[in-house]
């Protein structure tokens, strides 16, 4: 992971993420919390926390919650959250996704959403995550995910690169099966979600400047056919918007 990237591009105005509807809220985002909601979760873990608001609605389903993120301003924008919400059974960790600093069988219950396609080694992100987890333990993926064609995932992911340097890889829904196959996660729900954006709001967070935004409009109305239709891009009443597809996995750690 290139940390000092992703820290260079998260550090300047946390609180557009916070107040941001598509990392507050979202159906995908429902679903999973549902999902993952037992009798008793003792201890969860939330990486890649952002704005915290998946940590923000784990407190009401764990005893205790960590939140973890790269960048300190993020989670100081989290823990303001947390405040704001009298979530007083969560704490804040400063980690790298890729070397998470528990022992190993720590959490009943581990998430992470909207933040994989920043990551350059998901499967090694995958093994921290089974290691801290007790046999047994749920884990839950929401990210945005790449059409199956290949000129229309590179073109997708060129996209979103142009936006934030600090973006990776949007993987498949395939990639996200074999992910979970290959660290012995077993799939209990899987599911693509359409999620509109605003284009505004979209660079308004990054804030992108006025030739890099024609030049990201250039992609979202030139792109190839399959990307063309996958990112669908429209005006509605006067504001350009268009779709991005994510993923919501949620697995299971193999007991014995």
């Amino acid at each position: 992971m290139n940390l000092t990237n992703i820290q260079n591009q998260f550090n300047d105005h946390p609180e557009k993420y916070v107040r941001s509807p598509c990392f507050a809220t979202g159906e995908s985002l429902e679903k999973m919390i549902e999902l993952l909601h037992e009798p008793k979760i003792n201890r969860a873990l939330d990486v890649a926390t952002g704005g915290g608001h998946t940590a923000k609605r784990l407190c009401s389903i764990s005893d205790y919650v960590v939140a973890g993120d790269v960048t300190v301003s993020m989670l100081k924008a989290a823990r303001e959250l947390m405040g704001d919400n009298k979530a007083g059974n969560v704490s804040c960790c400063q980690h790298d996704a890729h070397m998470l600093p528990f022992p190993k069988q720590t959490f009943d219950l581990v998430t992470c959403r909207i933040a994989p396609h920043h990551f350059t080694d998901v499967l090694g992100f995958l093994e921290e995550v089974v290691r801290v987890s007790r046999p047994g333990a749920a884990v839950g993926i929401i990210d945005s995910c790449s059409p199956v064609q290949p000129s229309a995932a590179r073109h997708i992911n060129a996209f979103e690169r142009l936006r934030d340097t600090s973006h990776n890889h949007s993987y498949t829904c395939a990639d996200w099966k074999r992910f979970f196959y290959e660290v012995g996660l077993k799939i209990e729900y899987m599911e693509q979600y359409k999620r509109t954006l605003s284009f505004s709001a979209y660079c308004d967070r990054k804030s992108i400047s006025v030739q890099r935004r024609t030049q990201l409009k250039v992609m979202l109305f030139q792109a190839p056919e399959e990307a063309l239709k996958y990112l669908n891009p429209r005006n509605i009443n006067g504001d350009l918007v268009f779709d991005l597809q994510e993923v919501c996995v949620v697995g299971r750690t193999i007991v014995g």
